[in-house]
């Protein structure tokens, strides 16, 4: 597991500028989990790399939907996975097939699924007061 950005952010301006740094190194058909409390910012982020994307509609929280797939030249797959309790829920979904479309996959909750995974880059986001703490490792 290497580590390949470590950022901190005090305002969304300073997000979207991690955000665009991490752009440079994601291409079609990666998976991205995303990792932190709620309201430290995960849909925000992945709705940043969203719109540097330029994809036809703004990513949202999917909380309720479990996923949106938002079309562009690079397609976005967003996954919520708070709301599964357990591995069978997982296997309803039939996820495996979304990670080979061609699209960037971001992953929220992602416990479940990550043992299921053997490439992929995992953000950490840590809460210190107004400040957050973007830990971005590749894990291969």
């Amino acid at each position: 597991m290497k580590v390949i950005l470590r950022e901190q952010a005090k305002t969304e301006q300073e997000t979207a500028q991690i955000a665009r740094k991490f752009l440079e190194f994601l291409k079609p058909n990666d998976v991205v989990l995303l990792k932190g409390d709620l309201g430290s910012g995960k849909t925000f982020f992945v709705k940043q790399i969203c719109r540097l994307l330029k994809t036809e509609d703004e990513a949202s929280s999917p909380s309720f939907a479990i996923m949106h797939q938002y079309q562009g030249n690079t397609p976005v797959n967003h996954f919520d996975f708070y709301r599964l309790h357990s591995e069978a829920e997982l296997d309803q979904l039939g996820w495996e097939e979304f990670l080979t479309v061609g699209a960037i996959t971001f992953i929220e909750w992602p416990e479940l699924i990550e043992k299921h995974l053997s490439q992929y880059y995992l953000i950490t986001i840590e809460m210190d007061g107004e400040e957050r703490i973007f830990t971005i490792k590749r894990v291969e």
